[in-house]
């Protein structure tokens, strides 16, 4: 018996859809980009060449949806590590945009490099939940133009699972297939075994900017997975209402999909859903109840149209929504600053925390291991269970008696539990850094990728 959570009706989610194909084919949405714009055009779209905005009807919305495959894998460096969604029990992703860092040695907040993103990867490759690394923080010591191709790289030196990561603009496309080529070994077999996927942001509300979704359109011909991932804040670049939120969510997340697919049928997307709300006094983002509610409400419609979804909210007791609403992915762990800093430290305690809310979403397993009332019947009144054979069997368990391996349950509910799991944290993080890389990439390549790297940084135009 699973325990799940439902946030919508069939009739309410069927509401949020009609409200979304008039939203896309009434008021459209801006495609900034020439080359997506002059695609839609020649698909037959309805187009406005003055306001460049692009009105979708909902039969080309859901061609481009039954077009976009249903099931694949998101390959490791490892194939130990691939996984295949939808998985409909939530692993996790590394977020990616900070652009901070807590010093595992200092404990002061500074600015992140590229060797923390490399860091980053190495902490994630321990964790039990995490299946995709996204960058996790900002190579703030590299050219602004290449920032994204470095972090790139250095993510993919840090972890063998299966990474994400970002492009903002046509020019660290190109030096970002010669990367693809490198690691998986040419384009064809990264097709064969996608090890990487992009983060793709629409511009809230119901806009596609130029230079990512150009940088994005050269990667076709590579089938790299497309994680659409709108950012609306609610109340700023949304209507101050969690139900307008997902209906203008739900049409950038599809208007999105319709170009990918427009482009290439066949290429695997997500549905992906990241929204908080503003704080009421200073306008500034802040991680609030609201956003695993929006977060189930985009995985109740990613299921609605047969996708794979990525949500937002993770890595805290108070997201548990997200996690009861089944999305195959959640970001979140290890951020902290409402989103502006990374903590390799909660990395791993966010990734102990899921693991215990993934023990209460897996519900009252009712098995020949669970049923066990003969025994009861067998002891009667006043007696006891310790040596019982099966308790011992139960206790190793983790599905059934959640323990952990790193942090005692005698901190549990202490006044200083945070505190004491970070320092045990600290220890284990530590340990990583100063051991051996796990599934190091070899010298030479990591030389190569490097030198793809600086040639990129040495052909910036001004």
């Amino acid at each position: 018996m699973k325990f799940k959570a439902e946030i919508f009706s069939q009739e309410e989610i069927e509401l949020v859809h009609r409200k979304t194909m008039e939203l896309l084919e009434k008021t459209g949405v801006s495609i900034k980009s020439k080359k997506a714009f002059r695609l839609l055009a020649e698909a037959g779209a309805k187009v406005d060449e003055e306001t460049q905005r692009v009105y979708l009807t909902e039969d080309r919305v859901m061609e481009a949806v039954r077009q976009a495959p249903k099931k694949f894998v998101l390959a490791g460096r490892n194939p130990k590590f691939d996984y295949e969604i939808p998985s409909f029990e939530s692993r996790h992703t590394m977020s990616g945009i900070c652009t901070n860092i807590y010093d595992p040695y200092t404990g002061e907040r500074r600015e992140s490099t590229k060797e923390d993103v490399k860091n980053v990867g190495r902490v994630f490759q321990k964790t039990v939940t995490g299946v995709v690394s996204w960058t996790g923080c900002s190579a703030t010591d590299v050219p602004a133009k290449t920032h994204c191709l470095h972090e790139m790289a250095a993510i993919m030196q840090g972890t063998s699972k299966h990474v994400q990561f970002e492009l903002s603009n046509n020019h660290e496309a190109g030096y970002a297939k010669k990367i693809l080529n490198l690691v998986a070994g040419s384009k064809e077999k990264f097709i064969e075994r996608k090890i990487a996927s992009v983060l793709y942001c629409p511009v809230s509300p119901l806009t596609h900017v130029e230079e990512m979704l150009d940088a994005y359109l050269q990667l076709a011909e590579y089938e790299v997975p497309v994680n659409i991932y709108p950012m609306p804040m609610i109340g700023l670049t949304s209507p101050a209402s969690l139900f307008a939120t997902i209906v203008q969510i739900n049409a950038e997340v599809l208007s999105g999909i319709t170009i990918f697919q427009t482009a290439k049928p066949g290429w695997p997307v997500i549905y992906g859903v990241a929204s908080g709300a503003a704080d009421v006094r200073t306008g500034a983002y802040v991680k609030s109840g609201e956003a695993p509610l929006i977060s189930m409400g985009g995985t109740a419609l990613a299921r609605y149209y047969g996708l794979p979804c990525c949500v937002t909210g993770g890595g805290t007791f108070e997201t548990m929504p997200a996690y009861l609403g089944g999305a195959d992915l959640i970001d979140g762990i290890g951020t902290c600053d409402n989103g502006m800093a990374v903590s390799l430290e909660m990395i791993l305690t966010e990734d102990e925390i899921a693991q215990r809310i993934l023990r209460i979403c897996r519900g009252i397993r009712i098995d020949e291991d669970t049923d066990l009332v003969d025994e009861i019947m067998k002891e009667g009144p006043g007696g006891a269970f310790l040596a019982h054979p099966s308790t011992r069997k139960n206790f190793r368990n983790r599905d059934e008696i959640y323990t952990s391996p790193y942090y005692s349950s005698k901190l549990r509910g202490t006044i200083h539990e945070k505190a004491d799991s970070i320092a045990i944290a600290n220890k284990i993080v530590r340990s990583i850094l100063e051991g051996p890389v796990e599934d190091k990439l070899s010298d030479d390549l990591v030389a190569a990728m490097d030198d793809i790297c600086r040639e990129a940084d040495a052909t910036i135009s001004p």
